[in-house]
């Protein structure tokens, strides 16, 4: 009986060494975290993130003063009381100052609406100032001019064509080519222009001293002298390459200046020519 009682005893204290080992361990562990053991506890990080703030109320806008003195105000003064008196009328939405934003933008229509009857009156007193003549707002007044600028183009290159030719820079294998053949035929037809045809890749020399570096390429070239402009690059329409002609022409006889360049000859002196001083 003795016996069996130590053995009891014996099994109680093997199970519990264990158990205290571990607590013993535990407690060496917990012993060494903490400040004293240089253990720093990681300090949270500040938020970095801007927080939105709303902006400051603008002031109160200026009392507005009697619609007579509003009228005699500077453009940019109407359009800062326009503005601050509409945000303020939307803040507030007080019927007053509703009402002040509509008078203050209502003598802005005003002055717009004055603006708009003074050039009407100096326009009909001063035509040189106005395009009334030059831009026909009927449809019969615009084929009038255009049949008016057409045929002043027309006479024009008729006579040129006694000392200006055209060099066409060409190529066999460019597909644009033929469609420029076609349009400079067309062209032919009309004006008796002399063509010289030049092949680009058996001409480098010719081509390199026009500048010609794409076919197709035209040139209108001055009889005997130096003088040429080029007329198209690319394919270019019967329309666009007779104009281009024509302005080339009067360019190179010091008829236009290069701010004249899309004056017609019919407007010249009128109120579409850049150049025109009658309205001095």
């Amino acid at each position: 009986m003795k016996y069996y009682f130590n053995i009891n005893i014996i099994i109680l204290l093997l199970i519990s060494l264990p158990l205290q080992a571990s607590a013993l361990t535990a407690d060496n562990k917990n012993s060494e975290k903490g400040y004293w053991n240089y253990e720093i506890t990681p300090k949270k990080e500040k938020d970095k993130r801007i927080k939105p703030t709303l902006p400051p109320l603008p002031p109160t806008p200026m009392k507005l003063p009697k619609t007579e003195v509003l009228m005699k105000l500077h453009p940019e003064q109407l359009k800062v009381l326009i503005k601050q008196w509409r945000k303020h009328a939307i803040y507030t939405l007080e019927p007053h100052d509703v009402s002040e934003a509509l008078r203050i933008q209502d003598v802005g229509r005003k002055k717009a609406a004055a603006y708009a009857a003074v050039v009407g009156f100096v326009a009909q007193t001063n035509p040189n100032l106005s395009l009334a003549d030059e831009v026909p707002i009927t449809n019969v007044g615009k084929q009038a001019q255009f049949n008016t600028r057409k045929r002043a183009m027309d006479d024009y290159l008729q006579h040129a064509t006694r000392n200006y030719g055209l060099l066409y820079f060409s190529s066999k294998t460019c597909e644009y080519c033929r469609i420029q053949d076609g349009i400079l035929q067309q062209l032919l037809t009309v004006f008796n222009f002399d063509v010289t045809v030049v092949e680009l890749s058996q001409n480098p020399v010719l081509s390199q001293k026009f500048n010609i570096k794409q076919t197709p390429s035209i040139l209108i070239v001055k009889r005997n002298s130096d003088k040429h402009l080029p007329v198209a690059f690319g394919a270019t329409s019967l329309p666009e390459l007779t104009e281009n002609i024509y302005r080339a022409i009067r360019y190179i006889q010091k008829e236009i200046t290069p701010v004249q360049f899309f004056t017609n000859q019919v407007d010249i002196d009128t109120g579409l020519d850049p150049n025109n001083k009658q309205g001095n």
